[in-house]
């Protein structure tokens, strides 16, 4: 089964949020937190049992971006 994930970030922090029904779900959710201060961008990735996906044509990335998956917690990292 795909998850459909919305992994927004500011400076030193990213929230993964999960449950999307489809990559322009997760891009919708990502296009609405753009406006909170603070945050700078978000990515847009499709996880499956056993890899996942950055999809860049519905995130919003400079391309400095490193995106990482922590599988001990089951969430994604944004740095640059």
């Amino acid at each position: 089964m795909t998850d459909f994930i919305c992994a927004y970030f500011g400076r030193d922090w990213t929230i993964t949020a999960r449950g999307f029904g489809s990559l322009k779900q997760a891009e919708k959710h990502g296009l609405y937190m753009m406006p909170t201060a603070g945050v700078f961008g978000f990515a847009v990735i499709a996880e499956h049992e056993d890899d996942w996906v950055l999809y860049d044509q519905f995130s919003m990335l400079s391309g400095k971006e490193t995106v990482t998956q922590d599988k001990l917690n089951n969430t994604f990292a944004v740095s640059f």
